[in-house]
């Protein structure tokens, strides 16, 4: 079977395919990068960095998981910025771009003055990133000193400093693509894209991590990670996040034209098809790498590869977009339509975890007696919930009624 092309083009540059490595632990050290893209990646987004006037510590550990192990679902991390500077940075993109001259090196980059922004930029783009990330959506802090922000607000959540820091960003780049980041902690992030277009933004990256407590620790009562007896909020990732990356992705792409990266739990090639039909043109991983390896690549390829194939398109652009047609608001929903549960009794294991549901959550509609589980078809109205609790794939159909 041929492979199918999976190039795109994101901001002016040619990816060799859609995937990515985000701005993170996985990307802050150039030995690391390098395995990464011998695995496949299309290029990387480098650990954040700054000026080296900013002071940069980290408190260990910085990590805590949401039902940690095989089942982790979302890490939190009070991970800040990388402790290699700005000269570090470029040094690192400079002997990357050596070795792999074909994927996209970029810098993110986090200032908290004109100068610094101005500065980190220009020492960016002279050092020949493929593009360049302003990181104005960091959990962990992102302001502008002297107006009227503070440590720990993020840039992102006001559209007009938003404007105004990627004005800043714009002009001292120059013809370098700058991409911003942006968070998903605001009231409506559709204007803060639009600000990132009124400043001159050529991309937009969407989500950031969540800001959030992920747990308490019931001895010292203090959030994780616990650190001296004390925890602190930090950023959430990984798959729980998907829903609201996927919102983000999709509102921003309705409303500009600017092309977009979507990140937010990515850990297969379904998850990153979705970013793609809702108007993501690349796409960044992060945290499924730090579970699962930069091998995972091979995997997001090739199913993304064959799904394409198989629906008769020549490549990720052809499909970028097209779940937009199909996303409505709710009064525009066939209202007419009515459903009701099938239950097939052949996979049913009898658990009852269907009956539970719908008797104590739902309509009463399901009888469960003998370890058989019977829909009552009247009194089924088909909310779908008894299909989202069964353990078999499959055993639950909604169907016409």
């Amino acid at each position: 079977m041929a492979a199918t092309n999976l190039q795109v083009s994101f901001c002016g540059i040619r990816l060799l395919n859609p995937f990515l490595l985000a701005s993170s632990p996985v990307t802050d050290h150039q030995d690391m990068v390098a395995r990464g893209l011998d695995a496949g990646w299309a290029g990387a987004v480098l650990k954040t960095t700054t000026h080296p006037d900013e002071e940069n510590s980290i408190a260990y550990p910085m990590m805590a998981g949401l039902e940690p192990g095989s089942h982790l679902v979302g890490l939190h991390n009070t991970d800040l910025l990388s402790d290699h500077y700005i000269d570090e940075m470029c040094t690192q993109a400079i002997w990357l771009k050596d070795r792999f001259p074909e994927c996209c090196i970029a810098l993110s980059v986090m200032g908290t003055t004109r100068a610094q922004w101005e500065e980190l930029v220009q020492k960016a783009s002279q050092a020949g990133a493929d593009l360049i990330e302003a990181s104005i959506s960091c959990p962990q802090g992102s302001m502008v000193e002297g107006d009227g922000t503070s440590y720990g607000s993020m840039i992102s959540q006001d559209a007009r400093l938003t404007e105004k820091v990627t004005r800043w960003a714009k002009e001292a780049a120059g013809k370098t693509p700058l991409v911003v980041k942006l968070s998903p902690g605001v009231t409506d992030i559709v204007e803060i894209a639009q600000a990132v277009k009124a400043g001159g933004g050529d991309g937009i990256c969407a989500i950031d991590s969540i800001e959030g407590i992920v747990g308490l620790d019931p001895r010292s009562y203090a959030p994780l990670p616990v650190v001296g007896g004390f925890g602190t909020r930090g950023g959430y990732t990984g798959k729980a996040v998907k829903p609201v990356g996927l919102r983000c992705i999709a509102d921003i792409a309705a409303a500009t034209d600017l092309p977009l990266s979507g990140v937010g739990g990515i850990y297969n090639w379904q998850d990153a098809l979705e970013y793609l039909l809702l108007g993501a043109t690349s796409l960044q991983v992060c945290t499924a790498v730090m579970q699962q390896g930069f091998g995972i690549i091979s995997a997001l390829t090739d199913g993304l590869s064959r799904w394409l194939e198989e629906h008769e398109y020549p490549d990720p652009m052809a499909i970028r977009g097209l779940g937009l047609k199909q996303l409505v608001v709710h009064e525009a929903l066939p209202h007419e339509i009515r459903v009701v549960a099938l239950i097939d009794d052949e996979v049913c294991i009898g658990c009852g975890l269907c009956h539970v549901a719908c008797r104590d959550g739902a309509h009463q509609a399901i009888v469960f007696a003998d370890r058989l589980a019977k829909v009552d078809r009247e009194a089924c109205v088909g909310c779908g919930l008894c299909q989202q609790v069964c353990p078999v794939p499959g055993c639950i159909q909604m169907v016409n009624a």
